[in-house]
């Protein structure tokens, strides 16, 4: 685990009306971005819509700064036969001919990393970047990868391709992936939804909440709490998994995706979030909180926490959960602790993601970076570029 290189920075001191000031005064000719999935696309159909609000909001930001974000080209069928080099000048507008005459700058995002096997269109990539001006970033969320072809073609679009790389788990890249710099990462961690309810329900039950998927190879404390959902239900409340796209979206039942999901938890005082088996920081870290519950997690995730500004003991609790009955001590101490602590670490940790952890300041570090990408470009000086390198 690398927590040293990689920081989150304060949104304020991003400063994105000075770097939009200076993208516009420094910027010497027109850039086209592309961002993949720029309308939300298939994110709308995950439970907390996070990615889908986070991309949404980059447009808006766009806009207020009087950038365009493009979205991929809806009308061309996007597979291994696609010309990559035709695609992307499609979704910018611009001629092939006339591009090649007089080359404009492209700054790509690419936001579904599994969307195709990279590697296998080696010889599309080697054309595109010989014949156009672009730079392409990407996002990448679980690093984990199930087949030799995922790991082969992540590795070759990191490696190879990635002018810089998004990453929610930046910390334990390089248990997956080699050969990449630091510098090239970027950390984006998850974060709460805009639609999330900053208030305080003082008459929650004093139960701990539980929900996500219940799979025990990678969320063993999880699926221990479901079991207590059965055997114990003074002690826990959970919410099954709805699983993914029409189904989550359509059905009502489920209490799940946007504030159907944050109302439903604001019942409860406790909140678990953990995934003990990898240490990634996931999206519930930053959800419970958001929405009034006493985050719960485990002692591998202090230090990360610790480097979102998030503190033990202060902003959230931490349980041992090696077994079902070791879980049922450490949730009857949590319930034994004084209200008034509870509530005042409740309302601390509320603060803190507020002011730091929300999907529009994912979105501003992106329209940052994407901004320094396009002026890294087209700087003329080691000077300018390493300026802008740095920003954000």
């Amino acid at each position: 685990m690398d927590l040293r290189s990689y920081s989150v920075c304060h949104p304020k001191t991003l400063s994105l009306d000075k770097l939009t000031a200076y993208y516009h005064q420094y910027s010497k000719q027109q850039v086209c971005f592309l961002i993949e999935h720029l309308d939300g696309g298939p994110w709308w159909s995950y439970v907390t819509q996070e990615f889908a609000e986070i991309l949404t909001h980059l447009e808006e930001l766009g806009i207020r700064s009087n950038i365009t974000y493009r979205p991929f080209p809806q009308h061309i069928k996007f597979d291994y036969q696609t010309n990559l080099t035709r695609y992307f000048l499609n979704g910018c507008h611009f001629d092939e001919h006339a591009y090649i005459q007089n080359k404009v700058l492209i700054v790509v995002l690419i936001w579904d990393v599994n969307s195709l096997l990279w590697h296998r269109m080696h010889h599309q990539w080697s054309s595109l970047l010989e014949k156009l001006r672009i730079r392409i970033t990407i996002f990448i969320d679980d690093l984990h990868f199930t087949t030799k072809n995922s790991f082969s073609s992540r590795q070759y679009l990191f490696q190879s391709i990635a002018s810089e790389i998004f990453s929610t788990y930046a910390y334990i890249f390089h248990n997956y992936y080699f050969n990449i710099s630091s510098s090239k990462i970027t950390w984006l961690p998850h974060a709460a939804s805009s639609l999330s309810y900053h208030t305080i329900n003082r008459s929650a039950e004093n139960l701990l909440f539980v929900s996500g998927a219940n799979l025990f190879e990678w969320y063993p404390c999880r699926s221990r709490g479901y079991l207590l959902c059965r055997i114990r239900k003074d002690l826990t409340a959970c919410l099954k998994h709805p699983g993914y796209a029409e189904t989550m979206k359509n059905d009502s039942s489920y209490f799940y995706g946007g504030r159907r999901y944050f109302s439903y938890m604001k019942q409860y005082v406790f909140g678990l979030g953990t995934c003990q088996s990898v240490h990634y920081a996931i999206a519930k870290l930053f959800e419970l909180p958001a929405n009034g519950l006493a985050l719960v997690t485990t002692n591998d995730l202090i230090p990360i926490l610790e480097r979102l500004h998030l503190y033990h003991n202060e902003h959230f609790l931490t349980i041992k959960c090696s077994s079902v009955n070791q879980l049922i001590k450490e949730i009857v101490r949590l319930q034994s602790l004084s209200k008034d602590t509870i509530d005042n670490m409740r309302l601390k940790s509320q603060e803190v993601v507020y002011e730091r952890h929300l999907i529009q300041h994912r979105a501003e570090l992106l329209h940052a970076r994407l901004m320094a990408q396009a002026l890294i470009a087209m700087s003329s000086s080691d000077n300018e570029r390493t300026k802008w390198e740095q920003w954000g």
